[in-house]
């Protein structure tokens, strides 16, 4: 008898783990787009009283939050996998899009060629697809700059 109510608490075990499974899939099948940025939305804090903000401010965005950091795992052909991270300086909200923003760096500046852009901003724009675009914050100039891709018709 010890063996048929082993069977039953292990097949009862099994049914709960996959009603679980099968709603957690229905879950993240039925999650709508931006979630995951109203997720990171809620997650960082924003200095109001800094000059980046302000210009972002006064140039019609909604900061929602700052100073990102996304964990990645890298590996290579067998071994170990290295961590490594990802950064971004604030998320913000226009006209009901999201965008991510990025600052540049007097020590790591942009260059302004379609090349270019795309060796440094294409992962965030495939990391959030849901973002309409990657706000740069000039270091020089106080004029934003709105990068966004677009997959073009190949020949």
């Amino acid at each position: 008898m010890d063996r048929l109510g082993d069977w039953i608490i292990m097949l009862a075990a099994a049914g709960i783990m996959v009603w679980w499974v099968l709603r957690r899939f229905d879950r993240w099948l039925h999650e709508p787009p931006g979630s995951r940025l109203r997720k990171l939305a809620a997650s960082g804090g924003v200095e109001q009283d800094d000059d980046n903000v302000q210009l972002l401010q006064d140039s019609g965005f909604e900061v929602l939050s700052g100073k990102h950091k996304i964990p990645l795992g890298v590996t290579l052909d067998d071994s170990a996998v290295m961590p490594t991270r990802l950064y971004f300086d604030y998320l913000a909200f226009k006209d009901d899009k999201y965008y991510l923003v990025k600052l540049e760096r007097l020590r790591q500046q942009m260059e302004w060629t379609a090349s270019g852009l795309r060796e440094k901003l294409l992962v965030y724009a495939l990391l959030f697809p849901d973002c309409e675009g990657i706000v740069i914050v000039p270091a020089q100039e106080r004029k934003l700059k709105i990068v966004r891709f677009k997959v073009e018709a190949g020949e």
